[in-house]
C-alpha cells in the first residue's frame, strides 16, 4: 500500500488530482450551501409545510386546482407585502415600526423571540460598510510569549471587566464559513491591531488559509533567511543545554559567597 502511494505521488498523479480537487472545491462548497438553504426554504415554505398548506387552502376558496390555488396564495402574500411597503413609505417606516414593536413588547413570550430576530433583520438591512464600521482586524495571543494565536475582528473599542480582567469583544471567524464563528472576551493586553482589511481576513477564512500569502501585508511576512537564523539559534540553545546536562562539571561549581 505504501509503495502504491509513493508511486502515485512520485508520478504526479496524486498531486494533479489534488490540484483539480482544490480547483472545484469552492464551487462544491457554494453549491452545497445553496442546496442547504434551498432545503430549509422548502421545509419552511414548501407545499407540504404549514405555510404552504395554509396558502393552498386560501387559494382553494376560489379555484379547484391545487397548483393554481397555491400560486394564488403566494400572489396574495406578495401583494400584501408590497402594499405594506407602500404604506411604510407613505406614513413613515420608523413610525409604524415603533408602534408595532411597542405592541409586540407587551406580549411576554412573543417579545423574547421577536426582539433578537428584529435586531438581526435590522442589521441585514444596513449597508455592508455600516455593518463593518468600527471593526478592525486584530491578533490575539493565547498564553505567554511564543504561544499560538488567532486573527479576529475587534467589534468595538469598549472595554469590559470580568473577574478583575479587562476584556474586549473579539469575533473569531471560522473556515470555510466565516459567519459561523465565535465571540471571545479577550484580555486587553492580548489584543493587537493588525494593518489588514476585514475583507482580507474573510478571504483567508473562505480559502482555508490558501489566500494568506496574497492578502497579508509584506510587513508581517517573515523572510526564509530570518526563519533559518531563528532555527539555528534554537538549535544552538538546545545543543548548549544538552552539553550542560551531559557534563555538568564543564560548567564549573558554585562556590559559597564569602561573608
Amino acid at each position: 500500500m505504501r509503495r502504491a502511494l509513493r508511486w502515485f505521488w512520485k508520478t504526479g498523479m496524486l498531486s494533479t488530482f489534488l490540484a483539480g480537487l482544490f480547483a472545484v472545491l469552492p464551487i462544491v462548497i457554494t453549491v452545497g450551501i445553496m442546496a442547504w438553504v434551498g432545503g430549509l426554504l422548502k421545509a419552511w415554505l414548501g407545499s407540504e409545510s404549514f405555510v404552504g398548506k395554509a396558502l393552498s387552502q386560501m387559494g382553494l376558496r376560489f379555484v379547484t386546482d391545487p397548483i393554481i390555488a397555491s400560486v394564488l396564495g403566494w400572489v396574495a402574500v406578495l401583494l400584501a407585502i408590497w402594499f405594506l411597503g407602500a404604506l411604510l413609505k407613505w406614513v413613515g417606516k420608523k413610525r409604524i415600526e415603533k408602534a408595532f414593536n411597542a405592541a409586540v413588547e407587551r406580549i411576554p413570550l412573543v417579545s423574547v423571540l421577536y426582539r433578537p430576530v428584529a435586531q438581526v433583520v435590522e442589521m441585514l438591512q444596513r449597508d455592508p460598510a455600516d455593518k463593518l464600521q468600527g471593526m478592525s482586524v486584530v491578533y490575539c495571543a493565547f498564553g505567554g510569549e511564543g504561544s499560538a494565536g488567532f486573527l479576529g475582528l475587534l467589534v468595538s473599542d469598549h472595554v469590559y471587566r470580568f473577574n478583575g480582567q479587562a476584556c474586549q469583544i473579539v469575533y473569531v471567524p471560522t473556515s470555510p464559513v466565516p459567519m459561523s464563528g465565535a465571540v471571545v472576551f479577550a484580555a486587553v493586553d492580548s489584543v493587537h491591531r493588525v494593518d489588514m482589511q476585514v475583507d482580507d481576513l474573510m478571504k483567508i477564512c473562505l480559502s482555508i488559509g490558501v489566500m494568506s500569502s496574497k492578502v497579508i501585508p509584506d510587513r508581517y511576512v517573515v523572510l526564509p533567511e530570518e526563519v533559518q537564523r531563528a532555527k539555528d539559534r534554537l538549535n544552538d540553545t538546545h545543543a548548549a543545554k544538552a552539553t550542560i546536562l551531559a557534563n555538568p562539571a564543564a560548567v564549573g561549581t558554585l562556590e559559597p559567597d564569602p561573608q
